[in-house]
């Protein structure tokens, strides 16, 4: 999204000429900037902007959380929230309007930029799947599917020949017939007549929709349809009729089946290229879990020997989820390990040089198109020494927990991969001594929200990681398992999450 246009709303007129500038040096469009909820409200609709930055505390009777809720609304321009400081009640009301993120206050350019283009891309992205699914609807509702249009007494107006067939309509059909003699629906694997709700339809002008239906036709024969009714507006405000669209539903369901037996194949794949929970690998000891939000994760883990000396690990958290992160985790897997040697043919880097490696990928991947970014940890481990070098970009900070239960973080990285070109790497070295443990995980894990909304947190992830230094590695690791889940209160998750530990096991006395 080249030349955005940004409408900046905030009241401390410094912070706002402060933040124009930037974005106007990062390429973007500012051509306004208001300090009152109400201007926001007003110029996103007239100025066509295509990002909004909201400060949240504005001075005047509404609010940044009041004004984001109307522009969301009224004209659906994505909201990046601004904010020094809130309490959990005020971020609570702010998630309700589903910001597209927040910066924090005082700024920095780098997060700034990262903020804004991950928001802009979310904004085109979800316009394009928007205007996908609604051409997609559109067809789906007309091809193939049979049509009739009849008075709200039920008398036929129109037949197209798909509706002919199905209901066995006599053709030509008579004045004044009824589509009611043809149309005998029950609920599949029952007797009952289905209920038509037609009162809905034709005095509220509401929908109905009927799922698996069997209908029964004058010749005995029978099949599995959907029927959707819909009211036939009149020049008035009443409805003048019903409109009555079938579709054959038994080859949706074959093709449903095999759409779904894909997934779980897909899945299986996806599944099948992680290590074992636990392995025991020359001197190494590694546990992790993952757990997809649907079929297929966008998370991906690895633990493998590179040569004699050394193995290596990564873990990848591909933007969003489903099938499509799914894929682009697959490939990843694929140019990552390395096949003959230290070389990554597929991406021309040595797998012994962890900043090579993720630069690489940058390049691959940041090609000036929209596409999705991903968040990595690469790391290479000396066995000889048990020294690391790790290339950290975009990732939560790993942290290793030493004997005593006391914390380091690897703070050293860079953004995320896929973002900009302008990309540039610090990699951390560092060694793991006997009993102390190295933890990576997805921010899934962190921000967990269980039935309150309340995130699981990094905090309280530290705190468990801390405590079980003392037990068993794949103890430990199941133990935070089991408490983020318990914490989730189901066993589904919004987010994948993924955790693996590393550690260089304490001599037995």
């Amino acid at each position: 999204m080249d030349h955005a246009r940004i409408l900046i709303v905030e009241d401390e007129e410094l912070v706002a000429l402060a933040i124009k500038k930037c974005l106007e040096g990062f390429g973007y469009e500012v051509p306004c900037v208001v300090a009152t909820g109400e201007d926001a409200v007003k110029k996103s609709e007239t100025m066509g902007a295509d990002l909004v930055l909201m400060d949240i505390h504005l001075q005047g009777e509404m609010n940044g959380i009041d004004a984001a809720s109307l522009i969301k609304d009224s004209t659906h321009v994505p909201v990046v929230y601004l904010t020094a400081y809130s309490d959990a009640d005020t971020l609570d009301r702010a998630k309700l309007t589903e910001p597209f993120g927040f910066i924090l206050k005082p700024f920095e350019e780098r997060a700034l930029e990262a903020t804004v283009k991950m928001a802009l891309s979310r904004s085109r992205a979800q316009k394009e799947l928007e205007g996908t699914h609604d051409r997609m609807s559109s067809i789906l509702h007309s091809v193939g599917d049979a049509i009739v249009v009849t008075e709200p007494n039920g008398v036929v107006e129109y037949a197209n020949a798909r509706a002919a067939g199905l209901l066995q309509l006599p053709d030509p059909l008579p004045s004044s017939r009824s589509i009611f003699p043809f149309l005998t629906l029950t609920p599949a694997g029952s007797t009952e007549p289905v209920a038509l709700h037609l009162d809905d339809v034709v005095h509220a002008g509401q929908s109905v929709k009927l799922a698996r239906c069997r209908l029964t036709r004058p010749d005995g024969s029978a099949c599995l349809v959907d029927v959707r009714l819909e009211p036939y507006k009149g020049t008035n405000a009443g409805s003048r009729g019903i409109v009555w669209v079938f579709r054959d539903a038994s080859e949706r369901d074959r093709i449903q089946d095999f759409v779904t037996a894909e997934i779980h194949d897909a899945a299986r794949l996806h599944r099948s290229l992680l290590p074992p929970d636990t392995i025991d690998l020359q001197g190494l000891r590694m546990a992790g879990f993952l757990v997809a939000a649907g079929f297929a994760a966008g998370d991906l883990y690895n633990f493998f020997t590179i040569d004699r000396e050394h193995t290596g690990l990564y873990m990848v958290d591909v933007a969003g989820h489903g099938l499509a992160a799914a894929s682009m985790a697959l490939l990843l897997n694929r140019l990552l390990v390395p096949r003959r040697g230290s070389l990554l043919p597929f991406l021309g880097a040595d797998a012994l040089i962890p900043s090579d490696v993720v630069a690489q990928l940058n390049a691959m991947f940041c090609d000036g198109q929209d596409q999705m970014f991903f968040t990595i940890c690469y790391a290479v481990i000396d066995r000889t020494t048990m020294s690391l070098r790790m290339a950290r970009a975009g990732h939560p900070y790993p942290v290793i927990v030493k004997r005593d239960g006391s914390l380091a973080e690897i703070r050293a990285g860079g953004n995320a991969v896929g973002l900009s070109p302008e990309f540039k790497m610090e990699e951390s070295q560092f060694g793991l001594n006997p009993g102390e443990r190295l933890y990576i995980y997805s921010d899934g894990l962190t921000e967990c929200s269980d039935a309150r909304g309340q995130q699981f947190s990094r905090a309280r992830f530290l705190d468990l990681a801390a405590e079980s230094i003392r037990d068993d590695l794949s103890e430990a690791v199941a133990r935070i398992r089991k408490e983020v889940t318990s914490w989730r209160g189901r066993e589904s998750f919004d987010d994948d999450i993924s955790l693996m530990a590393l550690e260089v096991p304490a001599q037995k006395a």
